[in-house]
């Protein structure tokens, strides 16, 4: 019973996650700071005292956002500021931008001209992740945005601070990888919808509450045993998904998710920043030992690489690309990493997605023909 307990205290949290955050902020008076992409460096906003809040697109439908947008804008883009312009994000005080591709970066102008946040920043993240120049740049861009923050808090930040902070994200990360672990070794203990409300929670919920709620759940199903796992084993990659009805056609279809590779899941805990020395330098080599993402390069950290290593763990026996409509970084790189896959004989297909327009059966239709020619 605890575990259901907990489960749906997860589900409903992320189901509600605006109302979660405007409670919160009415019963904590803390600030809060909305940021895009997993490469924001959030020690840095918590240190200096903010609550930092991930931007994700929810299902609706796009009205102000329209007349300030390109009609081939993705849905994260276009959501995201329909709900700023229609007040649904009043509970914010400011927002964070990183240099990730060109419909974020211009997203940024469009809101700082349209919107009436306290407190506005882009953070120009450099593209190519493997020259000491890079690094150089990075640090001195860190540097620039720590001391915006702390202009904004109206305090400086203690590298103790900062330090606990980097403490306390680790432990969250190894908490989330903890559960990916488990979702190999027993498929049937949690479903892919529960797993995308638990990542759901971690990227809005403050860590000092999420952790220990997170840990008691996973001591408490450490020792359950399931039936023998006979599923079709399914790994997903892609871009940006964090909709729930995505999700429930996996576990509706009698099929097993193993693992995945997208921003709101595994890649936004896959990697820890290191606990010693400088920690701003430490929030750098995060980034810089981070397998990168279609909006970085870096030649010796290969996508592909990553892709193979961890379908090939999961013992999957199918990849679904899961890619927003007009995501075009990911977009790009679906033919190499399907190339990849092919090579070492592992089917691979395609859903494009866009919420708010879902053609839940259409996906639906294809999923299931996929898993027939699976043998599932």
């Amino acid at each position: 019973m605890e575990v259901k307990a907990i489960l749906n205290e997860f589900k409903e949290t992320a189901a509600n996650s605006l109302d979660y955050l405007r409670t919160w902020k009415s019963r904590t008076g803390n600030r809060i700071l909305g940021y895009f992409c997993t490469n924001t460096p959030e020690e840095l906003i918590h240190a200096a005292g903010f609550l930092p809040v991930r931007i994700l697109s929810a299902p609706t439908t796009v009205s102000l956002a329209a007349r300030h947008l390109q009609s081939y804008s993705c849905s994260l883009v276009q959501s995201s500021l329909e709900a700023a312009l229609r007040g649904d994000l009043k509970f914010l005080d400011g927002t964070v931008f990183p240099h990730t591709c060109d419909s974020i970066q211009r997203l940024s102008d469009i809101w700082l001209e349209n919107t009436r946040f306290s407190f506005h920043w882009d953070i120009v993240l450099p593209v190519k992740l493997h020259t000491e120049s890079a690094r150089t740049y990075l640090l001195q861009e860190l540097a620039r945005f720590r001391k915006g923050l702390e202009e904004f808090a109206g305090h400086p930040m203690a590298d103790g601070d900062l330090k606990k902070s980097i403490a306390l994200f680790n432990q969250n990360r190894a908490l989330l990888r903890d559960l990916y672990r488990r979702r190999i070794v027993d498929p049937e203990g949690f479903t892919a919808g529960e797993i995308l409300s638990i990542v759901q929670c971690a990227t809005f919920m403050p860590k000092e509450e999420f952790n220990p709620l997170l840990k008691k759940l996973l001591s408490a199903t450490v020792s359950l045993n399931h039936a023998a796992d006979h599923k079709l084993r399914l790994f997903i990659a892609g871009s940006v998904c964090n909709h729930a009805q995505v999700f429930d056609l996996f576990d509706n279809s009698g099929v097993s998710v193993v693992g995945d590779d997208l921003c709101t899941g595994w890649r936004y805990f896959s990697e820890d920043v290191s606990q010693n020395g400088n920690p701003v330098e430490a929030l750098a080599g995060r980034l810089f030992q981070r397998v990168p993402c279609p909006c970085k390069h870096n030649p010796d950290r290969d996508r592909g690489d990553e892709l193979l290593q961890r379908v090939e763990e999961a013992r999957a026996q199918g990849v679904v690309f899961l890619l927003l409509k007009f995501c075009d970084p990911h977009a790009f790189d679906y033919p190499y990493l399907k190339e990849r896959l092919a090579d070492r004989k592992i089917p691979s297909l395609l859903l494009e997605i866009e919420p708010g327009s879902i053609p839940l059966g259409a996906l639906e239709t294809r999923l299931k023909a996929f898993i027939e020619t699976l043998g599932g």
